[in-house]
């Protein structure tokens, strides 16, 4: 930069980050942490850089800021004050430490020092807008910043703005944007491209993205494998099908080798428009070219082979997939299990946990809440139970919730003195859910009074929604004294009464409708009670 041009064009950045300072939080604090061993006059500027630099490496933003406060108060602070280059590692920490905001003040605090950002630094700090902050207009001003100040912008600072409209939702401020490069004569890549046809493919405009991937092939960049499997999602998302066959079919043609994404890919969106059959074709031609399904896509089409309530092909896929050295994971055991739960085969869900237990997949809470439900299903409560005692068995409150409502169901909540020892020695937490369900639970067993007194006692006493469902089933059972008793009570205890037990007791009054209401004078009375009018 010319001599004398600094001065003046720092100024001018100080306004323009003042103006930018609308856009982000500015909760940046300088660390009031100090180090002895750093004021040692043997530590140079070079050593205090390469110290930032790993720190930004490692993302240690806590430390970065220790450092420059550090090197401004080195017994040779001319020597040793930050540099651009020290700034731009202190805010690389903290970007990479998830700190965007903070690192986007910094360079506020940079000027404020009389420090002049170079490229490198304009490029994070439109990095940080674009891609971490999205905040495109901000970022669109330090591109214009740079442009003022004879610091041309390099293809991949164009390349961010490209990608932080595109996922802003701003189109065509994204191809204005393409345009200036083209004009420019900067490289157009397929990582400019793919956030544009990411864009129109999200709308559903695949003509556009079809039209994109042409003008791709004119300007002499090649469309990748990357770009092909975002075209091919496209396509899946509008249900065109056809299409994906013929850009596959292409393939060769076309330079590009579609790989396990794009096949994944595809056999998910067959998966979800109901043509499993067609999806089991393409895994099919997808093993005999020796490429792997991705677990994610493993996972869906076995999802939907079972929703088919096909459940040996199910099976048969899970057993066939491990043969073929496929990945699998928890997720992909607990969708099997999961459906043969709900189809009563618990035998079946017993066996998949017990094969999960003998490979390096862990269960998690979901596994075993699965495992539990499908038991209760099939009425196997006494193994249920067996399963729950179980050394190594991790039980949450969803656990907790799952047995109750199965055992109440059931008729036997007799035999829940093994859960509600867990939950009095604290091993389980209940929730809200927990005391809504016994609340259900107790009056649907015409045990009214002890529903009421769980609900009295639990935390601080009447909680809004155990109240709610409470009044819901003494309103419907026809005991609306008992619920005016309640609502007593609670006014008494200094509660106000929450808007969903007026919803319950409407709810309860109006069953079967609003225009057949059982008795609306009854309903304007209790309404008015409780309102404190009558």
């Amino acid at each position: 930069m010319a001599a004398g041009v600094w001065p003046a064009a720092a100024a001018a950045a100080r306004v323009a980050v003042r103006t930018f300072g609308r856009f982000i939080p500015r909760t940046y604090t300088h660390s009031t942490t100090t180090t002895t061993a750093a004021s040692s006059p043997a530590h140079t500027l070079d050593d205090y850089n390469r110290l930032l630099s790993a720190l930004a490496r490692d993302g240690d933003g806590d430390g970065a800021l220790r450092v420059l406060r550090l090197m401004r108060q080195s017994p040779s602070p001319a020597a040793c004050a930050p540099t651009a280059a020290s700034y731009v590692s202190a805010m690389s920490a903290l970007s990479k430490a998830g700190r965007p905001a903070d690192a986007a003040a910094l360079f506020d605090d940079m000027l404020a020092h009389g420090v002049a950002p170079d490229r490198a630094a304009f490029s994070l700090l439109l990095h940080i807008y674009s891609s971490h902050l999205g905040l495109p207009s901000a970022a669109r001003s330090v591109l214009l910043w740079m442009s003022r100040l004879g610091l041309p912008p390099s293809p991949i600072d164009y390349a961010d703005l490209v990608f932080s409209f595109c996922r802003a939702g701003r189109l065509p401020d994204a191809l204005q944007v393409l345009d200036e490069m083209r004009a420019l004569g900067y490289p157009l890549t397929t990582h400019v491209y793919a956030p544009i046809l990411q864009a129109h493919c999200s709308s559903g405009d695949t003509r556009s993205a079809d039209a994109l991937i042409a003008s791709m092939r004119l300007s002499g960049c090649h469309p990748d494998v990357v770009i092909y499997n975002i075209y091919v999602h496209g396509l899946c998302k509008a249900g065109d099908f056809h299409a994906v066959e013929r850009v596959v079919e292409e393939s060769g043609r076309n330079g590009w080798v579609p790989d396990a994404v794009t096949y994944s890919t595809y056999i998910a969106g067959l998966c979800r428009c109901g043509h499993v059959e067609d999806a089991f074709r393409q895994l099919e031609i997808m093993v005999a070219k020796g490429l792997q399904l991705t677990v994610l896509g493993l996972n869906i089409l076995l999802d939907h082979a079972a929703q088919g309530l096909d459940m040996e092909v199910g099976n048969e896929v899970l057993e066939r997939c491990e043969e073929l050295g496929f990945e699998v994971d928890v997720v992909t055991y607990n969708t099997a299990m999961d459906h043969f739960g709900k189809e009563m085969q618990w035998l079946r869900v017993l066996k998949l946990f017990t094969d999960l237990l003998k490979k390096p997949i862990a269960p998690d809470a979901h596994t075993y809440n699965i495992l539990i439900s499908g038991l209760c299903r099939a009425g196997k409560f006494k193994l249920a139970k067996f399963v729950f005692s179980c050394k190594g068995f991790v039980a949450d409150t969803v656990t907790c919730n799952i047995l109750i409502h199965e055992f109440y169901g059931a008729g036997k909540e007799d035999e829940l003195g093994f859960l509600f020892s867990d939950i009095n020695a604290a091993k389980i937490v209940p929730d809200t859910i927990t005391y809504n369900t016994l609340v259900d639970c107790l009056c649907r067993s015409g045990r009214r009074s002890q529903a009421a007194n769980l609900v009295r006692h639990i935390d601080e006493g009447y909680p809004a929604e155990p109240v709610a469902h409470l009044t819901y089933w003494l309103v419907r059972s026809g005991h609306v004294r008992e619920a005016l008793r309640l609502f007593d009570d609670i006014v008494a205890k200094g509660v106000a009464l929450d808007g969903r037990v007026f919803a319950n007791v409407i709810k309860a009054f109006c069953r079967k409708g609003p225009v057949e209401c059982a008795d609306m004078t009854q309903l304007c009375s209790v309404l008015d009670r409780m309102l404190g009018i009558g």
